[in-house]
């Protein structure tokens, strides 16, 4: 949820910087109305892009953690990958670098 709350923190200050952002769930027993509940216990007032049963997605970029968190430049090259919650700051600064 730490995660998720930071790039709802992070995410609108980008957007219009050419952020696109999305959340993979690799639970197979996931629904939209599970996310939904996700969000709000999370307390993220605006719902983050989430793709239900990414699997296949999650697999693709070799995200095999939990916590994965993927950072893709214009070009679609990676340039930050981590496997932990990543805070804010960490996030932004890397975003920085990336667009």
């Amino acid at each position: 949820m730490e995660e998720a709350r930071a790039w709802s923190e992070v995410l609108p200050a980008y957007e219009d910087r050419g952020l696109e952002m999305v959340m993979v769930s690799i639970d197979p027993n996931e629904t939209e109305q599970s996310i939904e509940a996700f969000n709000a216990q999370a307390g993220i007032e605006k719902p983050l892009p989430t793709v239900v049963g990414g699997g296949d997605i999650a697999q693709e970029y070799g995200a095999n953690a939990l916590e994965t968190t993927v950072i893709l430049d214009r070009d679609g090259e990676e340039v930050y990958r981590d496997a932990t919650i990543t805070d804010a700051e960490t996030l932004r600064a890397e975003l920085e670098g990336a667009l």
